[in-house]
């Protein structure tokens, strides 16, 4: 069984009026940016993704949720630009990442099936021993 993620990006290539923007009701300056994924993101990149956003130097001022196929991303009007840049990094290193964690998975995989395989020969050769009488 194949476990393994695959990389989202956000799509570029969108109207920016068609982008919802809304007041947060908890911050007095803040609004709240529904970002388009190009897909939905699946649980292990949600997991990497939450990693790499949190491990930034001022976690407190990064407030970012993934609703479906949307990153939803709280900011100010004077800090989005510096968001965006940020978010995008954080997705970088999430889809970086992603590639790492889907390579461990495939060699796991390979080491796995070739263990069960050679144990399968030892029960066919045992068998062919026993019921055949062959060395």
């Amino acid at each position: 069984m194949e476990r393994s993620s695959k990389k989202v990006n956000l799509i570029e290539s969108i109207e920016v009026d068609k982008i919802p923007i809304r007041k947060d009701s908890f911050s007095r300056n803040a609004y709240i940016i529904e970002l388009p994924l190009d897909s939905q993101p699946d649980y292990i990149w949600q997991v990497i993704f939450e990693r790499e956003w949190k491990l930034s130097l001022d976690l407190w001022e990064r407030k970012v949720v993934i609703v479906g196929d949307k990153l939803l991303l709280i900011t100010t009007p004077t800090e989005i630009e510096e968001k965006i840049d940020w978010l995008r990094k954080v997705i970088e290193r999430t889809n970086m990442n992603v590639e790492k964690f889907n390579q461990t998975q495939r060699i796991i995989e390979e080491a796995e099936e070739a263990e069960a395989l050679r144990k399968h020969e030892n029960i066919i050769r045992d068998a062919l021993r026993t019921k055949l009488s062959l060395v």
